[in-house]
């Protein structure tokens, strides 16, 4: 029984790329291990049509809903209250979140981030709010690969940072909705003095990323995720993970530093 419930669960994850908006919809309502409903009141309650719930059924080789709800019905049936309602919704919602930025990959694009910070000893990374929360993680990584990592975490310093911007500076930012006024009106002001943006952000069509050599896109969340269950920086954080996986690799003249900083830790 225990296969068959993962059996549904990676089915549905492994059709990801394939499904429409729509059908990410219904799968992220069983992903997130969500109460069984008919197909009417499933329609309903996510505001789709039945017929799409239907086709969703047949994409993941299903013959029909009643087979899918089966499937599901087993998927629950080992699970305890506590787990169904907090600990599985949670680590599914990861689980997806993961599956998308996955979805989201762009080998060049990531390349071309690597190769830019490859060229420059500082780099300056700007954040508001959650987005903020990465810049750390970010200066730690790379500055035991021997780069200088200013983190700015508030517009008034954004502002005074962008003003003293010199041609070639780089500067990544972070903004998962990449929508904030300020920021934009910053990068403006940092774009006209020569500097390099680079960007990390879900909504691609940011008005930020015209003024970027490069952008990278995160995974968004769903409507249940952006409730508060997943922590609003994981995305950009996942974006991160891999941009450093990939220098790395691609610039491996670095890793004795790495090496180096390692020791020194340990010590």
């Amino acid at each position: 029984m225990e296969n068959k419930v993962d059996d549904l669960f990676l089915l549905i994850e492994a059709h990801r790329n394939l499904f429409t908006n729509v059908e990410q919809q219904i799968a992220d309502y069983f992903i997130g291990k969500r109460p069984m409903l008919s197909i009417t009141d499933l329609a309903k309650t996510i505001a789709v049509s039945p017929p799409s719930i239907t086709r969703f059924c047949k994409k993941l080789g299903l013959n029909n809903y009643k087979e899918l709800n089966f499937l599901y019905s087993l998927s629950l049936s080992d699970q305890t209250k506590d787990a169904s309602e907090i600990s599985t919704p949670v680590t599914a919602s990861y689980h997806a979140l993961a599956t998308r930025s996955d979805a989201a990959y762009r080998s060049q694009s990531v390349k071309n981030f690597c190769d830019l910070i490859d060229a420059n000893r500082i780099i300056m990374f700007w954040g508001l709010g959650f987005n903020s929360f990465a810049g750390s993680d970010f200066e730690f990584k790379f500055a035991r690969l021997g780069k200088v990592v200013q983190v700015y975490s508030d517009q008034h310093s954004i502002s005074l940072s962008a003003h003293l911007l010199q041609p070639n500076d780089l500067v990544l930012i972070a903004s998962l909705k990449g929508l904030d006024k300020d920021m934009l009106a910053s990068v403006k002001v940092g774009h006209s003095k020569g500097a390099k943006f680079l960007m990390i952000t879900a909504n691609e069509d940011s008005p930020i990323i015209d003024y970027c050599e490069e952008t990278i896109y995160a995974a968004s969340f769903s409507n249940d995720e952006a409730l508060g269950n997943i922590s609003p920086q994981i995305p950009i954080l996942i974006q991160l993970d891999i941009v450093y996986s990939k220098y790395t690799k691609q610039h491996q003249a670095n890793i004795g530093k790495w090496l180096q900083s390692e020791d020194i830790l340990k010590k």
